[in-house]
Protein backbone atom coordinates (compact mmCIF):
# COMPACT_ATOMS: atom_id res chain seq x y z
CA UNK A 1 0.00 0.00 0.00
CA UNK A 2 1.25 3.31 -1.02
CA UNK A 3 2.36 5.70 1.54
CA UNK A 4 0.64 8.67 1.66
CA UNK A 5 2.49 10.90 4.38
CA UNK A 6 5.99 10.42 6.21
CA UNK A 7 5.41 11.40 9.60
CA UNK A 8 8.80 12.72 11.52
CA UNK A 9 8.83 12.56 15.54
CA UNK A 10 11.61 13.75 17.06
CA UNK A 11 12.77 12.33 20.43
CA UNK A 12 14.77 13.42 23.17
CA UNK A 13 14.10 12.11 26.69
CA UNK A 14 10.39 12.20 28.38
CA UNK A 15 10.09 8.76 28.05
CA UNK A 16 6.16 9.07 29.64
CA UNK A 17 5.35 11.63 27.34
CA UNK A 18 6.78 9.83 23.88
CA UNK A 19 4.91 6.71 25.20
CA UNK A 20 1.50 8.68 24.99
CA UNK A 21 2.19 10.56 21.94
CA UNK A 22 3.01 7.31 20.35
CA UNK A 23 0.10 5.43 21.46
CA UNK A 24 -2.13 7.67 20.53
CA UNK A 25 -0.63 8.17 17.06
CA UNK A 26 -0.80 4.51 16.34
CA UNK A 27 -4.81 4.73 17.86
CA UNK A 28 -5.92 7.71 15.81
CA UNK A 29 -3.96 7.58 12.25
CA UNK A 30 -6.46 5.99 9.45
CA UNK A 31 -3.73 7.20 6.65
CA UNK A 32 -1.28 5.06 5.96
CA UNK A 33 2.05 6.27 6.37
CA UNK A 34 5.46 5.87 7.83
CA UNK A 35 6.64 6.59 11.36
CA UNK A 36 10.44 7.83 11.17
CA UNK A 37 11.36 8.64 14.73
CA UNK A 38 14.61 10.36 15.24
CA UNK A 39 16.28 10.21 18.64
CA UNK A 40 18.22 12.89 19.59
CA UNK A 41 20.72 11.37 21.76
CA UNK A 42 18.32 10.07 24.59
CA UNK A 43 20.11 9.50 28.34
CA UNK A 44 16.69 8.52 29.91
CA UNK A 45 16.71 5.26 31.49
CA UNK A 46 14.68 2.55 29.12
CA UNK A 47 13.80 5.05 26.33
CA UNK A 48 16.07 3.69 23.74
CA UNK A 49 15.19 0.35 24.67
CA UNK A 50 11.46 1.08 24.29
CA UNK A 51 12.09 2.29 20.61
CA UNK A 52 14.31 -0.09 19.48
CA UNK A 53 11.51 -2.59 20.36
CA UNK A 54 8.38 -0.67 19.02
CA UNK A 55 6.17 -1.84 16.64
CA UNK A 56 4.10 -0.14 14.14
CA UNK A 57 0.17 -0.75 13.40
CA UNK A 58 -2.32 -1.72 10.51
CA UNK A 59 -1.55 1.61 9.39
CA UNK A 60 1.62 3.04 10.25
CA UNK A 61 5.27 1.61 9.46
CA UNK A 62 7.91 2.46 12.05
CA UNK A 63 11.39 2.99 11.60
CA UNK A 64 13.87 4.51 13.95
CA UNK A 65 17.12 6.48 13.38
CA UNK A 66 19.30 6.80 16.73
CA UNK A 67 21.28 10.03 17.23
CA UNK A 68 24.77 9.68 19.64
CA UNK A 69 23.71 13.29 20.62
CA UNK A 70 21.40 15.86 20.68
CA UNK A 71 21.74 17.36 17.64
CA UNK A 72 18.81 20.09 18.26
CA UNK A 73 15.04 20.46 16.85
CA UNK A 74 15.96 21.54 13.32
CA UNK A 75 18.83 19.03 12.22
CA UNK A 76 17.16 16.21 14.13
CA UNK A 77 14.29 16.91 12.09
CA UNK A 78 16.03 17.19 8.94
CA UNK A 79 17.77 13.92 9.26
CA UNK A 80 13.72 12.38 9.03
CA UNK A 81 12.65 14.67 6.48
CA UNK A 82 15.76 13.41 4.21
CA UNK A 83 14.38 10.16 4.42
CA UNK A 84 10.79 11.09 3.83
CA UNK A 85 9.67 10.52 -0.37
CA UNK A 86 5.65 10.39 0.39
CA UNK A 87 3.43 12.96 -0.81
CA UNK A 88 3.24 14.96 2.68
CA UNK A 89 5.92 15.08 5.68
CA UNK A 90 4.65 15.86 8.94
CA UNK A 91 7.24 16.70 11.96
CA UNK A 92 5.99 16.34 15.17
CA UNK A 93 7.46 17.09 18.77
CA UNK A 94 6.99 14.42 21.39
CA UNK A 95 4.80 16.05 23.71
CA UNK A 96 1.55 15.96 21.83
CA UNK A 97 -1.71 13.56 21.82
CA UNK A 98 -3.13 12.85 18.28
CA UNK A 99 -7.12 12.66 18.09
CA UNK A 100 -9.46 10.66 15.91
CA UNK A 101 -8.65 11.37 12.30
CA UNK A 102 -5.93 14.21 12.78
CA UNK A 103 -3.81 13.23 9.95
CA UNK A 104 -6.62 13.02 7.21
CA UNK A 105 -8.33 16.50 8.07
CA UNK A 106 -4.99 18.01 7.60
CA UNK A 107 -4.56 16.17 4.06
CA UNK A 108 -7.88 17.22 3.26
CA UNK A 109 -6.93 20.84 4.18
CA UNK A 110 -4.02 20.74 2.32
CA UNK A 111 -5.41 19.63 -0.88
CA UNK A 112 -8.30 22.43 -0.84
CA UNK A 113 -6.38 24.87 -3.08
CA UNK A 114 -2.74 24.77 -4.36
CA UNK A 115 -1.36 27.89 -2.76
CA UNK A 116 -1.75 25.82 0.65
CA UNK A 117 1.26 24.69 1.64
CA UNK A 118 1.35 23.99 5.86
CA UNK A 119 -0.92 23.12 7.75
CA UNK A 120 -1.29 23.07 11.31
CA UNK A 121 -4.14 20.79 13.44
CA UNK A 122 -6.49 23.10 15.94
CA UNK A 123 -4.60 22.98 19.28
CA UNK A 124 -4.30 24.50 22.99
CA UNK A 125 -1.07 26.19 20.75
CA UNK A 126 -3.98 28.56 19.27
CA UNK A 127 -6.10 29.00 22.49
CA UNK A 128 -8.68 26.27 21.70
CA UNK A 129 -8.93 24.78 25.38
CA UNK A 130 -10.94 22.01 26.36
CA UNK A 131 -12.60 21.87 29.89
CA UNK A 132 -11.79 18.60 32.17
CA UNK A 133 -15.20 17.83 32.32
CA UNK A 134 -15.30 17.52 28.38
CA UNK A 135 -12.96 15.54 27.84
CA UNK A 136 -9.87 15.66 24.96
CA UNK A 137 -11.95 13.30 22.56
CA UNK A 138 -15.12 14.80 22.83
CA UNK A 139 -13.73 18.11 22.65
CA UNK A 140 -12.00 17.26 19.23
CA UNK A 141 -15.42 15.69 17.88
CA UNK A 142 -17.11 18.81 18.13
CA UNK A 143 -14.62 20.54 15.75
CA UNK A 144 -15.05 17.73 13.04
CA UNK A 145 -18.14 19.43 12.06
CA UNK A 146 -15.65 22.02 10.43
CA UNK A 147 -14.08 19.81 8.68
CA UNK A 148 -12.70 21.14 5.25
CA UNK A 149 -12.46 24.50 6.50
CA UNK A 150 -9.11 26.13 6.99
CA UNK A 151 -7.94 29.67 9.06
CA UNK A 152 -5.20 31.17 7.40
CA UNK A 153 -2.02 32.29 9.84
CA UNK A 154 1.18 34.22 9.89
CA UNK A 155 3.40 31.02 10.30
CA UNK A 156 2.74 27.77 11.21
CA UNK A 157 3.63 25.95 14.30
CA UNK A 158 6.44 23.15 14.62
CA UNK A 159 4.76 20.78 17.69
CA UNK A 160 2.35 19.61 14.44
CA UNK A 161 3.40 20.05 10.99
CA UNK A 162 1.89 19.21 7.87
CA UNK A 163 4.68 20.08 4.49
CA UNK A 164 3.52 19.56 1.06
CA UNK A 165 6.23 17.34 -0.64
CA UNK A 166 6.70 20.36 -3.62
CA UNK A 167 7.12 23.04 -0.90
CA UNK A 168 10.21 20.61 0.41
CA UNK A 169 11.67 20.33 -3.39
CA UNK A 170 11.47 24.68 -3.16
CA UNK A 171 12.73 25.72 -0.25
CA UNK A 172 14.04 22.20 1.03
CA UNK A 173 14.26 21.04 5.32
CA UNK A 174 14.63 23.62 8.33
CA UNK A 175 17.57 26.19 8.66
CA UNK A 176 20.05 24.18 11.56
CA UNK A 177 21.41 27.78 11.64
CA UNK A 178 18.79 27.77 14.73
CA UNK A 179 20.81 25.16 16.97
CA UNK A 180 18.91 23.52 19.74
CA UNK A 181 15.47 25.08 19.30
CA UNK A 182 13.36 28.03 18.69
CA UNK A 183 11.93 30.41 15.14
CA UNK A 184 12.96 27.18 12.89
CA UNK A 185 9.41 26.16 12.09
CA UNK A 186 8.87 30.59 11.65
CA UNK A 187 11.16 30.67 9.50
CA UNK A 188 10.21 28.15 7.66
CA UNK A 189 7.25 29.48 7.48
CA UNK A 190 8.34 32.54 6.17
CA UNK A 191 10.40 30.76 3.29
CA UNK A 192 7.55 29.12 2.44
CA UNK A 193 4.99 32.24 1.83
CA UNK A 194 8.13 33.70 0.06
CA UNK A 195 7.63 30.64 -2.67
CA UNK A 196 4.11 31.68 -2.72
CA UNK A 197 2.58 29.34 -0.37
CA UNK A 198 -0.22 30.14 2.61
CA UNK A 199 0.20 28.66 6.21
CA UNK A 200 -3.21 27.87 7.39
CA UNK A 201 -4.79 25.76 10.48
CA UNK A 202 -7.13 23.03 10.15
CA UNK A 203 -10.37 23.79 12.16
CA UNK A 204 -12.12 20.53 12.10
CA UNK A 205 -9.00 17.81 13.93
CA UNK A 206 -7.54 18.96 16.99
CA UNK A 207 -4.22 18.07 18.45
CA UNK A 208 -2.89 18.51 22.07
CA UNK A 209 0.12 19.85 23.43
CA UNK A 210 1.50 19.83 26.28
CA UNK A 211 3.49 23.26 25.66
CA UNK A 212 7.27 23.53 26.77
CA UNK A 213 7.69 19.90 28.29
CA UNK A 214 9.17 18.40 25.29
CA UNK A 215 12.36 21.13 25.76
CA UNK A 216 12.22 21.39 29.79
CA UNK A 217 15.47 19.64 30.06
CA UNK A 218 17.38 22.20 27.37
CA UNK A 219 20.02 23.81 29.73
CA UNK A 220 20.70 28.00 29.14
CA UNK A 221 16.53 27.95 27.16
CA UNK A 222 16.92 32.10 27.75
CA UNK A 223 20.24 32.46 26.14
CA UNK A 224 19.35 29.48 23.47
CA UNK A 225 15.64 31.95 22.54
CA UNK A 226 17.51 34.93 21.94
CA UNK A 227 20.41 34.02 20.09
CA UNK A 228 17.36 32.16 17.62
CA UNK A 229 15.56 35.39 17.90
CA UNK A 230 18.46 37.55 16.85
CA UNK A 231 19.12 35.22 14.00
CA UNK A 232 15.34 35.06 12.74
CA UNK A 233 15.18 39.20 13.30
CA UNK A 234 18.30 39.50 10.93
CA UNK A 235 16.66 37.53 8.68
CA UNK A 236 13.11 38.56 8.53
CA UNK A 237 12.77 42.02 10.87
CA UNK A 238 10.86 41.92 14.28
CA UNK A 239 7.13 40.50 14.29
CA UNK A 240 4.97 43.54 16.07
CA UNK A 241 2.37 43.83 18.34
CA UNK A 242 -0.33 46.08 17.11
CA UNK A 243 -3.82 47.56 17.82
CA UNK A 244 -6.46 49.34 16.83
CA UNK A 245 -8.89 51.23 18.83
CA UNK A 246 -11.78 51.65 16.98
CA UNK A 247 -14.65 54.15 17.95
CA UNK A 248 -18.12 54.30 16.41
CA UNK A 249 -17.33 57.55 14.98
CA UNK A 250 -14.32 55.66 13.02
CA UNK A 251 -17.22 53.48 10.94
CA UNK A 252 -16.81 55.99 8.07
CA UNK A 253 -13.36 55.24 7.51
CA UNK A 254 -14.60 51.25 7.92
CA UNK A 255 -12.96 50.46 4.41
CA UNK A 256 -10.20 51.77 4.85
CA UNK A 257 -9.24 50.49 8.64
CA UNK A 258 -9.83 46.89 7.25
CA UNK A 259 -7.36 47.72 4.66
CA UNK A 260 -4.67 49.17 7.28
CA UNK A 261 -5.61 45.99 9.57
CA UNK A 262 -4.88 43.54 6.10
CA UNK A 263 -1.69 44.91 5.61
CA UNK A 264 -0.44 44.95 9.33
CA UNK A 265 -1.19 40.99 8.81
CA UNK A 266 0.42 40.55 5.69
CA UNK A 267 3.41 42.73 7.19
CA UNK A 268 3.38 39.36 9.59
CA UNK A 269 2.06 41.07 12.61
CA UNK A 270 -0.07 40.13 15.36
CA UNK A 271 -3.25 42.60 15.82
CA UNK A 272 -5.56 42.90 17.88
CA UNK A 273 -8.72 44.72 17.67
CA UNK A 274 -10.52 46.74 20.63
CA UNK A 275 -13.84 47.90 19.31
CA UNK A 276 -16.33 50.22 20.27
CA UNK A 277 -19.66 47.53 20.09
CA UNK A 278 -21.41 49.57 17.81
CA UNK A 279 -18.54 50.63 15.13
CA UNK A 280 -18.84 49.25 11.55
CA UNK A 281 -15.45 48.11 10.34
CA UNK A 282 -16.76 46.82 7.13
CA UNK A 283 -15.52 43.46 6.13
CA UNK A 284 -12.14 42.16 7.86
CA UNK A 285 -9.68 39.03 6.96
CA UNK A 286 -10.51 36.01 8.41
CA UNK A 287 -7.01 35.42 10.74
CA UNK A 288 -5.53 33.14 13.03
CA UNK A 289 -3.44 36.14 14.42
CA UNK A 290 -6.50 38.61 14.13
CA UNK A 291 -7.83 39.00 18.02
CA UNK A 292 -10.92 40.87 18.07
CA UNK A 293 -12.51 42.45 21.79
CA UNK A 294 -15.82 44.28 21.60
CA UNK A 295 -17.02 46.83 24.32
CA UNK A 296 -20.08 48.70 25.11
CA UNK A 297 -19.76 52.32 24.26
CA UNK A 298 -19.74 53.72 28.10
CA UNK A 299 -16.63 51.48 29.00
CA UNK A 300 -14.57 51.26 25.91
CA UNK A 301 -11.74 53.31 26.61
CA UNK A 302 -11.36 52.03 29.72
CA UNK A 303 -11.48 48.28 29.31
CA UNK A 304 -9.63 49.12 26.25
CA UNK A 305 -6.70 50.23 28.18
CA UNK A 306 -7.28 47.96 30.93
CA UNK A 307 -6.93 45.15 28.23
CA UNK A 308 -3.28 46.55 26.85
CA UNK A 309 -2.14 47.35 29.99
CA UNK A 310 -2.97 43.44 31.23
CA UNK A 311 -1.04 42.07 28.64
CA UNK A 312 2.38 40.42 29.51
CA UNK A 313 4.27 41.87 26.63
CA UNK A 314 3.82 45.83 25.33
CA UNK A 315 2.32 46.58 22.11
CA UNK A 316 4.71 47.97 19.30
CA UNK A 317 1.75 49.97 17.38
CA UNK A 318 -0.95 51.35 18.42
CA UNK A 319 -3.74 53.27 15.73
CA UNK A 320 -6.83 55.60 17.15
CA UNK A 321 -8.93 57.54 14.83
CA UNK A 322 -10.26 60.10 17.74
CA UNK A 323 -7.49 62.82 18.11
CA UNK A 324 -8.24 63.10 21.81
CA UNK A 325 -7.82 59.15 22.10
CA UNK A 326 -4.51 59.30 20.29
CA UNK A 327 -3.32 62.19 22.95
CA UNK A 328 -4.77 60.46 26.04
CA UNK A 329 -2.35 57.52 24.88
CA UNK A 330 0.86 59.28 24.82
CA UNK A 331 0.12 60.64 27.86
CA UNK A 332 0.10 57.26 29.37
CA UNK A 333 3.51 56.78 30.52
CA UNK A 334 2.61 52.70 30.12
CA UNK A 335 2.07 53.45 26.18
CA UNK A 336 5.39 55.72 25.94
CA UNK A 337 7.49 53.50 23.29
CA UNK A 338 5.08 52.43 21.53
CA UNK A 339 3.93 54.05 18.13
CA UNK A 340 0.54 56.01 18.07
CA UNK A 341 -0.85 56.31 14.25
CA UNK A 342 -3.83 57.69 13.18
CA UNK A 343 -6.45 55.42 11.71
Amino acid sequence: MEVKCDLVLLSWNNLALLKRCVESLMRCTDIHSRLIIVDNGSSEAGLREYLAALKGSRNVHVEVIFNSLNEGFARGMDKGMEESRAPYVCILNNDIVMTEGWLAEMIKVAKDEPAIGIVNPSSNNFGLRFKKDTGLEEFAYGLRKQSGRWVEMNACVGFCMLIKREVTKKIGFLDDKYGYAYFEDTDYSRRAQAAGYKCVMAKGCYVYHSEGKSGKFLKDKDETFDRSARIFEKRWGRILRVIFLITKKDSSAGEEIAHKIAGELKGHNRVWLFVEREADLGTLPEHLDLMRTDSPRNFFKLKSFWNIIKKKKKFDRIYAGEPALRAALRGYRFFRGAEIKEI
